[in-house]
């Protein structure tokens, strides 16, 4: 039985041939900043990619306690997460309601997934090109500013600005530091620590009931504005550790000319120094802004018609709805061309398409199409027909984060026992199918709602967590942010068709439905209770018999389809590769995480 995990020190393996790196060729730096590399081979390292091997070399002199250190911080960062995370959920749909645009939270959720999922990249540049916790600080001030704007709203349109612009924060918090994860820890303990960095959602979940009971249904302004003191404040000391490092590289001289940015842009401009326009041109062309605007105005002129028809003169037949979809789609058959033939630094490049990484973006796809078809407006449900308080309807909303952060470290310890992760994978998704199945029939029953929720988080954690050891552990290092980035933009977007869907499905059935069900109402208060989840519930009771069945009919449109793709996910499972997963960073290179005592074994058997 193998004993705890210790904290992991990176080293490299050479080669006979790496005794000669310290003495390469004009022609071999060049190869090195080389930024695109052909499909199939495996591509120079980035600065960052190259930054964050150096501090491996740093922390490796100073021993466990510098790597330790490095984990706690951002462990503190997670908790700034997790609190926000636990609470600023439970005032969405009131924040929404208090300007009776509930209905619009599905056009909002949209939004905000199509912004996230395109800015991946985007974060994942910054990570690879310039530094992980330069990628920190940017993600950072669009976290603050979001919350700002949201704290300070006068209107809907305010709010929903302010929450897409957060929603990039928070993406690229969590993007670097799954990326960092990736960096310091080996595949056979990889599951197991982005597991444990998942830990304190499970903490706060049980707290967090207690803060919005506090707030009030009122107190939502506060609710969101405290974060822009508190997350600041977690993240400050991992920005302390990674910038630290970073400084200490350069002073061991750890850094070569691939990893530092000034030397880069001499060596590009011959030795002069490029002009600024020069160097934003060339910027722009590493991010693929291109691209990104392509795929991000692509794909927001196609989905958001799914969500905004229902309130538009004519629904789809409306001229604007018809010009929006037809442009949509022009614009991803650009965006596909422009991928495969124009840039040199493709969002996509094909050389990370293996059987492995497209099998798990086919299952994290549908799983977020699924888990968005359900969740979009399962919260809003729960609170209307069930009669809980603030703080039990905060502890149910939270189960799903306390089972994907509790299994999830059970997911690492399987996947470390069998040093395998695939059939694990498989059994989380039947797990997954079985909870969306009992969801269909479960409004008349608490224990039933409860077992939903335990039972789809835990099969989620199995999921999620493989999905991400598998896709990290099919490319070389210097693809790793990549691969990361490009999975998320893909689920995300899937999450944002699951959003479309869920919301023109609401908006289409939900008023027809409450009328049915609520005939002797007028149509201006068939509007009121539509408008607003705090006015449907305070409804008198027979009335409120109405609205639950009118809810619980509309509920059953969803939760059905998201139960029938769900079976796609199984498939997939089953037709991924099995890696074997080891002491190494991937499954591709020979690049060795030493674990403790193992990195002096190691080190004389090299010598």
């Amino acid at each position: 039985m193998d004993g705890p995990a210790p904290l992991p020190v990176i080293e490299q393996q050479r080669r006979p041939s790496d005794a000669s790196d310290d003495a390469k060729s004009s022609a071999d730096v060049e190869k090195q900043l080389e930024l695109p590399a052909e499909d199939g081979a495996t591509p120079a390292k980035d600065p960052g990619v190259a930054r964050i091997e150096a501090l491996y070399k740093v922390f490796g002199k100073r021993g466990t306690i510098s790597i330790g250190v490095l984990y706690a911080s951002m462990i503190l960062m997670a908790c700034g997460t997790a609190l926000d995370s636990s609470t600023t959920y439970t005032y969405y749909a009131i924040a929404t309601s208090s300007y009776s645009a509930h209905s619009l939270i599905g056009a909002i959720d949209v939004a905000c997934a199509i912004i996230a999922s395109v800015s991946r990249p985007f974060l994942a540049k910054i990570a690879d090109h310039v530094s992980r916790p330069h990628a920190y600080l940017f993600a950072l001030t669009f976290y603050v500013l979001g919350y700002i704007l949201i704290a300070a709203s006068k209107n809907v349109d305010t709010l929903a600005v302010g929450k897409v612009i957060y929603q990039v924060g928070y993406t690229g918090l969590d993007l670097v530091s799954t990326v960092i994860i990736a960096d310091i820890s080996p595949l056979e303990w990889r599951g197991f620590f982005q597991g444990v960095y998942a830990l304190p959602w499970v903490i706060f979940a049980f707290v967090s009931g207690f803060i919005t009971e506090g707030l009030g249904v009122g107190g939502w302004r506060w609710g969101y504005g405290m974060f822009c003191i508190i997350t600041p404040a977690c993240v400050t000391p991992a920005l302390i550790v990674l910038f630290w490092a970073d400084t200490q590289a350069k002073k061991q001289g750890q850094l070569g000319i691939g990893s530092s940015n000034y030397s880069v842009r001499l060596h590009l401009g011959g030795g002069k120094h490029l002009p600024l326009w020069r160097l934003a041109l060339n910027a722009l062309a590493i991010i693929d802004a291109v691209g990104l605007v392509l795929l991000g105005f692509g794909f927001s002129l196609v989905l958001l018609p799914l969500t905004l028809y229902a309130g538009a003169k004519g629904g789809f037949a409306n001229a604007s709805m018809i010009a929006m979809l037809v442009v949509g789609v022009i614009l991803l058959v650009a965006f596909t061309i422009w991928e495969a033939k124009f840039t040199a630094h493709p969002l996509m490049p094909r050389r990370i398409w293996n059987r492995t990484f497209i099998c798990c973006v086919v299952i994290d796809v549908v799983y977020y199409l699924s888990a968005y078809l359900r969740d979009t407006y399962f919260a809003s449900w729960v609170y209307v027909i069930k009669d809980w308080s603030l703080r039990d309807y905060t502890y149910f909303t939270n189960i799903p984060t306390v089972g994907l952060c509790t299994f999830g470290v059970v997911a690492g310890i399987l996947f470390r026992l069998t040093r395998s992760y695939k059939y694990t994978q498989v059994f989380g998704l039947c797990v997954r199918t079985l909870g969306l199945g009992l969801t269909v029939n479960s409004a008349s029953s608490d224990a039933k709602l409860v077992m939903t929720q335990i039972l789809v988080s835990m099969g989620g954690a199995f999921s999620v967590v493989g999905s991400q050891v598998a896709s990290q552990a099919s490319v070389p290092h210097a693809d790793v942010a990549t691969a990361i980035s490009l999975l998320s933009m893909l689920t995300t977007l899937g999450g944002a068709v699951g959003s479309a869907i869920a919301a023109a499905v609401w908006t289409s059935t939900m008023p027809q439905n409450l009328a049915k069900k609520l005939p002797q109402l007028s149509s201006e208060e068939i509007a009121t209770i539509f408008g607003s989840i705090t006015s449907a519930r305070d409804q008198p009771a027979e009335i409120r018999q109405g609205v639950i069945s009118a809810y619980n009919v509309t509920a059953e449109h969803l939760f059905i389809p998201a139960l029938s793709v769900s079976f796609v996910d199984i498939i997939a499972g089953f037709c991924a590769q099995n890696y074997r997963l080891g002491d190494t960073q991937n499954a591709i290179e020979s690049t060795k995480v030493f674990v403790g005592k193992d990195k002096e074994k190691d080190e004389k058997e090299a010598v």
